[in-house]
């Protein structure tokens, strides 16, 4: 049973939803899938259009049940209800303070009300940059968890070894497994895209908020000399930090055009990949990046910085991960590209799928999650 505010169809809560739904993709022929979600977007106000409420829904299509609670009418003892209707094995939590989806269900746990084993995953929410927002609401959760000992009560699921540090030294001996995130098994096929010198198409997917640093690169395309189109997709979460990003659009000069579409669903995000030359995310701190691997899956490289899982990408010809703190770095990483004809920029395409098509088709990707949940 997996616990999770916000599930498909949504898209706005980003990386977190897709994680969930490509493990129990993964996991369907094996396990019965049990989804516990709320039945709106993350920010919206009004619930899916035809998705039915307050019960257990088969999705065929996916090949496991849903159940879409009414976010209005939400209460404790509705999820103690339908954890105990399913008496499911195993829990799956995720992120890490969310009253309904995490702090009640380990406090169930903590007062033995539920048998079931519970594994968290944090997705991120440990790290440093994480943790800065909202600390005030954070930091008394966290003395509650330690109180609670909740070391005694869950297996920590890590995405990587950095997480794996990150909840040993918040919770320490804590029972901790490392499995990599998994990313979308389907990729499309190969698509070229014509490239002339001095001129490149980039877009920047994620949502508008200061942990995804768009404003730090919108800073450093200014100075850039060749001809940027540069395309932002993703809904607007802090709209004071949007405010700061429309004022520097306008002050950027003629060669650099800018254009936001909003926020997508994941299903349109693979064609604007490939209609753009480089992908870039300036993160400040990423669990997994699947916009990023996105773009891999589409045959794109990236830009993007070494606060993501995804490292020493200029070995494989994949792109570049740079620290925050050389932005001349990124400035010489986009006049480069910038300045790629056909045939270079051929050479980063086609690396790019092949890096993405020798990751989803490693046998041992999911081996890890089997043994998570044994």
């Amino acid at each position: 049973m997996i616990l999770i505010e916000w599930f498909t169809p949504g898209y706005k809560a980003g990386g977190p939803i897709q994680s969930c739904l490509n493990i129990a993709l993964a996991l369907k022929d094996y396990y019965d899938i049990h989804v516990l979600t709320t039945d709106r977007d993350h920010g919206e106000t009004q619930p899916y259009f035809g998705v039915e409420a307050n019960s257990w829904i088969e999705d065929k299509q996916l090949g496991i049940k849903i159940y879409y609670v009414n976010k209005q009418s939400i209460s404790f003892k509705q999820i103690a209800n339908e954890i105990s209707i399913i008496a499911p094995d195993f829990i799956y939590l995720n992120l890490f303070f969310s009253p309904h989806f995490i702090i009640y269900p380990l406090w169930l746990k903590y007062k033995k009300k539920i048998s079931a084993s519970v594994v968290i995953c944090p997705r991120g929410n440990l790290y440093d940059s994480a943790l800065s927002l909202k600390w005030y609401k954070k930091k008394p959760m966290l003395m509650l968890y330690k109180k609670m000992n909740i070391m005694q009560h869950v297996k920590f699921h890590a995405t990587n070894e950095r997480e794996k540090i990150t909840i040993n030294h918040f919770f320490p001996n804590s029972n901790i497994q490392v499995a990599n995130n998994l990313p979308n098994l389907n990729q499309p096929a190969f698509t070229m895209l014509h490239k002339e010198p001095c001129k490149i198409n980039c877009i920047f997917i994620a949502r508008i908020v200061p942990i995804k640093n768009l404003l730090f690169i919108l800073k450093l395309l200014e100075k850039i000399k060749g001809q940027v189109n540069f395309t932002i997709v993703g809904p607007q979460e802090n709209m004071l930090y949007w405010d700061e990003c429309k004022n520097k659009i306008e002050d950027l000069p003629k060669n650099i055009s800018v254009n936001y579409l909003g926020a997508k669903n994941n299903w349109e995000l693979t064609k604007l990949m490939q209609e753009n030359h480089l992908f870039i995310l300036p993160t400040t701190g990423e669990n997994f990046g699947h916009s990023i691997f996105e773009s891999f899956l589409a045959g794109r490289p990236v830009l993007i910085s070494d606060q993501t899982p995804w490292l020493n990408l200029t070995n494989d010809n994949v792109g570049w991960d740079l620290p925050l703190d050389v932005p001349v770095a990124f400035i010489n990483a986009i006049e480069k590209a910038t300045a790629w004809n056909q045939q270079e920029f051929n050479v980063f395409a086609n690396a790019a799928w092949q890096y993405a098509h020798n990751f989803i088709n490693n046998p041992s990707l999911i081996k890890p999650y089997h043994q998570l949940f044994s």
